[in-house]
C-alpha cells in the first residue's frame, strides 16, 4: 500500500511534526510505502526522517489559513495540481496537518479518485468549522473524509460540538491517542554542561502563548517556590515577543525570581530529553484560549512519562487523554490554586520518585506501533 502524507512539518519542534515523523515511521515498518508532501517554510526536519521516504516541498506554508483570500486561492491553484498528481500515485491520502491543508488533500483525493483520511489534532480542526470564512470548506472536507482520526476524546468532543449535527457522526470519528517511542528516552545524553545541571528544577515545555497555560503554571510555581528556595524553573518554547510573554516576564520580575526562572526558547532534542530526565516535575497546564485555541493532546506528557517524570496537567483539555492520574501524574482544574496543589502533590509523600516506575510502564504501552496498527486498519477499511 502506498500512502501520500500531507504535513507542514517533519520537525521535533512541534507536535504535528513529531506525530508525523513517528507515525509515518511506524507505518513504514508495517509495510506502507511512503510519500510525503511538506509545506513551504517548514521548520528543520527531525533527524528521524528516513532516506527511504519520498519527500518533496509541495504544500503551502503553515500560515495558509491566515492568508488573504487572494493569496489563499493563489496558493491553492499553485499547489493543487501537484497534490493531485501525487495522490494519483498513491492508494490513500492521509492529511496529517489540520485545515486548510486537510481540505486541500480532500480536494486532491476526490479529483484523483482516492480515499482520504485526516487527523484532527485540535484547534485547527474545530476553529474552521466555526469560521464565517472557512466553514463551508471545512464542512465539505469533513463530509468527504473516509475516516477521521481524533488524537483525543477531548478533541473529538470539540469536533462534534463544532459540526452541530452536520458531517460525520460521533461513531465515524475514531479516537486514536498519540504514542511515544519510550526507548528513545532511556539513557543519559552526552550534551556537555548545561545551566540546569546540578539543580533541582521543574520544567514547562510549550510555545509562549495563552493556550499553553503558562499564566497558570508560572504563578503556581512562584507560590511553591516560597517554600522551596532551592528550586528553579525552566521554560522551553518559542518566544512570542508579545504582551503575553511580557506579562509572564513581569510576574517573574515582580516576584524577584529572575535568577530562578529561565526562558530557554527552543532547544535541541537531546537537550529536551535531558531536561525531562532531570526535572522534578513536568508542569503543562493548557487552557482554552480567548481565541478558541486548545491543546488537543500533548505528546510531551508521554515523553515526560517515558523519562519517569511526573506531570501536572489540566482538566478540560487534551491532557485528560495524555495524563493517567496517580500513574503518570495528576490532573487539576485550570486555576492557579489547583495547579499549585497539583505541584505540591507530586512533591509530597515519597516525592517524584513514586511515579517513576508506573509512568515508564504506562509510556511503554503507548507505542507508535500500536497507533500505526489502528491507523492501518482504518486505511484498509477505507479502501474496502
Amino acid at each position: 500500500m502506498r500512502v501520500l502524507f500531507l504535513t507542514d512539518s517533519l520537525s521535533d519542534l512541534d507536535g504535528v511534526g513529531r506525530y508525523a515523523v513517528r507515525l509515518i515511521g511506524a507505518l513504514e515498518d508495517a509495510g506502507v510505502e511512503v510519500e510525503v508532501l511538506l509545506g513551504r517554510k517548514h521548520r528543520p526536519n527531525s533527524g528521524d526522517v528516513r532516506e527511504s521516504w519520498d519527500v518533496s516541498i509541495c504544500l503551502p506554508p503553515d500560515h495558509y489559513y491566515y492568508m488573504t483570500p487572494l493569496r489563499f486561492w493563489a496558493n491553492t491553484l499553485l499547489y493543487l495540481p501537484r497534490v493531485v498528481a501525487a495522490a494519483r500515485r498513491a492508494d490513500m491520502v492521509h492529511c496529517v496537518k489540520d485545515f486548510p491543508h486537510s481540505w486541500l488533500g480532500a480536494v486532491a483525493a476526490k479529483l484523483a479518485g482516492k480515499p482520504c483520511v485526516a487527523t484532527a489534532h485540535g484547534t485547527y480542526s474545530t476553529e474552521p468549522l466555526r469560521s464565517s470564512r472557512h466553514k463551508g470548506r471545512a464542512l465539505w472536507a469533513a463530509e468527504r473524509y473516509a475516516r477521521w482520526i481524533s488524537v483525543s476524546g477531548f478533541t473529538k468532543r470539540g469536533l462534534i460540538d463544532a459540526l452541530e449535527g452536520r458531517g460525520p457522526s460521533a461513531e465515524e470519528i475514531a479516537v486514536v491517542s498519540n504514542g511515544v517511542n519510550a526507548a528513545h528516552y532511556e539513557g543519559a545524553r552526552e550534551i556537555g554542561e548545561r545551566p540546569w545541571h546540578g539543580k533541582r528544577f521543574t520544567l514547562a515545555i510549550g510555545e509562549i502563548k495563552e493556550r499553553k497555560g503558562h499564566h497558570l503554571s508560572l504563578p503556581a510555581w512562584l507560590k511553591l517556590s516560597e517554600r522551596h528556595p532551592e528550586l528553579e524553573h525552566f521554560i522551553v518554547g518559542r518566544p512570542a515577543g508579545d504582551d503575553y510573554e511580557a506579562m509572564l516576564r513581569g510576574m517573574v520580575r515582580d516576584a524577584g525570581a529572575e535568577d530562578r526562572v529561565h526562558f530557554l526558547g527552543n532547544v535541541e532534542e537531546d537537550e529536551k530529553v535531558d531536561l525531562l530526565q532531570r526535572a522534578e516535575a513536568f508542569i503543562h497546564t493548557p487552557v482554552t484560549a480567548a481565541d478558541g485555541g486548545f491543546e488537543g493532546f500533548g505528546i510531551v506528557y508521554l515523553e515526560a512519562a517515558a523519562c519517569g517524570t511526573p506531570s501536572v496537567g489540566t482538566l478540560h483539555s487534551g491532557a485528560e487523554d495524555a495524563v493517567e492520574p496517580g500513574v503518570t501524574g495528576v490532573l487539576v482544574e485550570p486555576d492557579v490554586d489547583s495547579v499549585t496543589a497539583g505541584i505540591e502533590e507530586v512533591f509530597g509523600g515519597e516525592g517524584p520518585g513514586r511515579f517513576a516506575q508506573s509512568a515508564r510502564e504506562y509510556a511503554g504501552g503507548c507505542s507508535w506501533e500500536r497507533n500505526a496498527e489502528d491507523v492501518l486498519a482504518m486505511y484498509q477499511e477505507a479502501l474496502r
